[in-house]
């Protein structure tokens, strides 16, 4: 009896331990792409209103293991009547590119990589890639590698742009770059026979697959290669649909002004804007937007002014940020009720908010 019940238990236990894995791999991350009445200057800047106060994506994880990357990705969305727009936003300290035909094989080469399954139906999808010097590469799949799909790079969208802008210097190894940015502008109109349900433009709700990429090769000392992604896949690689993240799309306005009033109240470079929800149990969301990129710190300070729980420290890019303080301190401890303060610092100056945790 006692032999048995170890043997069931064990199976229990094994079975548990799968259902948690299976849980965590199966996350599939979102992101509500909001529509802008002002198109874009494709031109990689990323500066018009609309991108400024539009959110970004989480930061790219290691695609096969959703691992922490070296240098940050992040992007951020929007969309019209015509095009979805997508601006990558990629840390790099030296930005090189050499490849310059249309679909050479850029991957070979530091680039960003888009994979749509408009209908999520794992059949029927396409591949852009853009590399620092504004070469593309437009592909299309009728099933996954995985599944037996080959590529077609005969599909070519006439109406595909894509703009690039360096902070630094592009091909030049002497000195220290910042990062580089690529804005893409994928047309509604070409991309609809992949999706005979959908419809183009998108209405409000529907939603794709879409998986954002990254490949960035080191050209002197240990010439590491980090390949990323916005959602972990597996070891298949970046062409499993199942694993895309998903985007949704809303009718809601971006905010197309970066002075809208009262209810931004951009002040300098930056704006912190009051937690939610306040007072808050156990949880609450610090939201703030920064005018440019730049280095911040972002802590909770007791009612004494003691530090609590720094959140961020380092470089973040232009865009609105969320973060989430789950009430426990530096040394992972449950806070006391009580009045606490949430202070953004950057070079220039500070702005802090009071917030109230109730237990």
């Amino acid at each position: 009896m006692y032999n048995n019940m170890s043997f069931y238990g064990m199976k229990l236990f094994v079975l548990f331990l799968f259902m948690i894995g299976f849980g965590q791999a199966q996350e599939i991350r979102e992101y509500v792409v909001k529509k802008t009445l002002d198109a874009p200057v494709i031109d990689g800047k990323l500066d018009e209103a609309a991108w400024q106060n539009a959110a970004l994506t989480e930061s790219f994880v290691i695609y096969q293991t959703g691992a922490a990357t070296q240098l940050n990705t992040q992007c951020k969305l929007l969309w019209d009547e015509s095009y979805l727009y997508i601006g990558f936003i990629c840390e790099d300290p030296d930005v090189w590119a050499t490849l310059e035909n249309r679909d050479d094989h850029l991957w070979n080469g530091e680039v960003v990589e888009i994979l749509c399954d408009p209908d999520d139906d794992e059949l029927n999808y396409f591949e852009v890639q853009v590399n620092p010097l504004g070469t593309l590469l437009d592909l299309f799949l009728n099933k996954a590698y995985y599944a037996g799909g080959t590529a077609d790079l005969g599909l070519t969208f006439d109406s595909l742009k894509a703009g690039i802008w360096v902070e630094g210097t592009l091909n030049n190894q002497d000195d220290t770059d910042s990062l580089w940015q690529c804005e893409v502008a994928l047309p509604f109109a070409e991309i609809a026979f992949m999706a005979p349900t959908l419809h183009f433009p998108p209405v409000d709700g529907e939603h794709w697959r879409i998986l954002l990429t990254r490949y960035d090769y080191e050209r002197s000392g240990d010439k590491t290669i980090e390949v990323s992604s916005w959602n972990q896949t597996d070891s298949r690689g970046f062409h499993v649909p199942s694993k895309f993240g998903k985007i949704i799309f809303s009718d809601s306005l971006i905010i197309n002004s970066l002075n809208p009033g009262k209810s931004l109240n951009i002040v300098e470079d930056f704006k912190l804007f009051q937690n939610y929800p306040n007072p808050f149990n156990p949880s609450t969301t610090i939201s703030y937007q920064l005018q440019k990129n730049q280095k911040i710190n972002l802590s909770v300070y007791s009612n004494s002014g003691q530090i609590v729980k720094e959140l961020y420290n380092g470089t973040q890019f232009a865009g609105l940020h969320n973060i989430i303080w789950d009430g426990n301190d530096n040394n992972g401890r449950k806070v006391s009720s009580g009045l606490y303060c949430i202070r953004l610092k950057t070079n220039n100056s500070v702005q802090s908010n009071k917030m109230i945790l109730l237990k």
